[in-house]
């Protein structure tokens, strides 16, 4: 007679032991697949300081300011790209949806517009939320993104800016990781 090796030997027939270890697994890829659904939705939100007049922009204008393809907002100020290093989850899923790149991408694309001539400066690069949120509020030109989850509601330090005329809350906010 074969000893049993684990406690659910002892108490399953063998043809059930193959089930209840295929139960567990899929209750443990279930909640995995839970937690990547809800981080995978999580949006990010596009600021600005709060004497900037925008309220919405679409992909195409929010692009052109990332990449130094415009360089003034309407009322003449600079515009100052702020974003989180590289390797920050909401860079990567902005980039991506927004310019349609990665990080490699991005610094190429700077590499090459600067060899060529022309006059482009990257976004600036900061390692935390809270840098990136004191920097838009004390620039007057200055636009960033962060996760929703990392400007509280009723902020009043930085402007939140709708995309394609929808708010992160909005069923068709497009800005999301």
């Amino acid at each position: 007679m074969k000893k049993p090796n684990d406690i659910a030997s002892l108490f399953m027939p063998p043809a059930s032991r193959g089930l209840a270890i295929m139960a567990v697994l899929t209750t443990l890829f279930m909640a995995g697949s839970v937690l990547l659904l809800k981080a995978a939705g999580d949006p990010i939100v596009v600021i600005v300081n709060n004497e900037n007049p925008i309220d919405n922009l679409s992909m195409s204008e929010l692009k052109k300011l990332f990449l130094s393809d415009r360089s003034r907002w309407d009322t003449g100020k600079a515009v100052a790209p702020v974003m989180l290093v590289g390797g920050a989850p909401e860079r990567t899923s902005f980039l991506k949806i927004v310019c349609g790149m990665d990080d490699a991408d991005l610094k190429k694309y700077f590499l090459a517009a600067a060899f060529s001539g022309k006059t482009v400066t990257p976004p600036k690069e900061v390692g935390s939320a809270s840098t990136l949120k004191s920097f838009v509020a004390g620039s007057p030109g200055a636009i960033g993104f962060l996760k929703a989850s990392d400007l509280p509601a009723g902020d009043s330090t930085v402007k939140a800016v709708k995309i394609e005329g929808a708010a992160p809350s909005d069923p068709g906010y497009k800005l999301k990781m």
